[in-house]
């Protein structure tokens, strides 16, 4: 097994916020890839209303695999020609779960963008864990011609980068439990299923309906 640098999963680990909380490798997505994610020593621990409040205050995103990230994590796997190639740029990647299955699965770049910075050094040393390479966005947006996002569309108006990234960008996979549709492009879907994120912190979350869409007419499986 692969172990990221101590220095940064240092600096990950304090960044955690609840007690008993550590990072250890989990294997998801039928054991394809791996991640750091948060265990605790209590799993099934129960959270007050301030618990869970002062918790999403200061979550650490980057330390869960997103319910819509696994499903659009799992789907590349068994699709890798989805992939295979390609120049991909994964949007609000969070653990960067989405752009490890992408490397696994053969795109020839694969770029990490996310507001905290501690998702990106997450990105990068789960990277390791599975022996592949992402780059952070860092100024400029890549030249690239697959946008995935997973997790990030609930209301996609509200985001000014996503949005001028899905009219520039001719290709997209996009996972979501809930969102607001797009206005100014048609989608298709092409899976639905249900998935939980992990870890499961006593009723923190529970099982959704995910489902995985591309701009219309354009499925990269044709």
């Amino acid at each position: 097994m692969s172990v990221g640098k101590p220095h940064s999963l240092k600096i990950l680990r304090q960044s955690l916020r609840l007690p008993g909380a550590r990072l250890q490798p989990a294997r998801l997505c039928e054991e394809r890839l791996q991640l750091w994610l948060m265990a605790l020593d209590d799993p099934e621990v129960m959270l007050d209303m301030q618990q869970i409040g002062d918790l999403w205050q200061q979550l650490p995103y980057w330390a869960f695999a997103w319910a819509g990230g696994q499903a659009l994590a799992g789907w590349i796997l068994d699709h890798p020609q989805a992939v295979a190639g390609r120049r991909v740029l994964d949007f609000g990647c969070g653990s960067g779960l989405v752009a490890v299955a992408a490397a696994l699965a053969g795109a020839r770049e694969v770029w990490v963008a996310d507001l905290d910075a501690n998702a990106l050094l997450a990105a990068e040393e789960n990277a390791a864990l599975n022996a592949v390479t992402v780059r952070r966005v860092e100024g400029n947006w890549p030249d690239v011609d697959l946008l995935l996002a997973a997790d990030v569309l609930y209301d996609i108006s509200s985001s000014a980068d996503l949005r001028r990234l899905t009219l520039d960008i001719p290709h997209w996979l996009l996972a979501e439990s809930r969102f607001k549709a797009p206005d100014f492009a048609r989608l298709d879907c092409l899976q639905q299923g249900i998935f939980a994120t992990l870890p499961r912190i006593g009723d923190f979350d529970e099982s959704v309906d995910v489902s995985i869409y591309c701009r219309a007419g354009q499925s990269p499986l044709v």
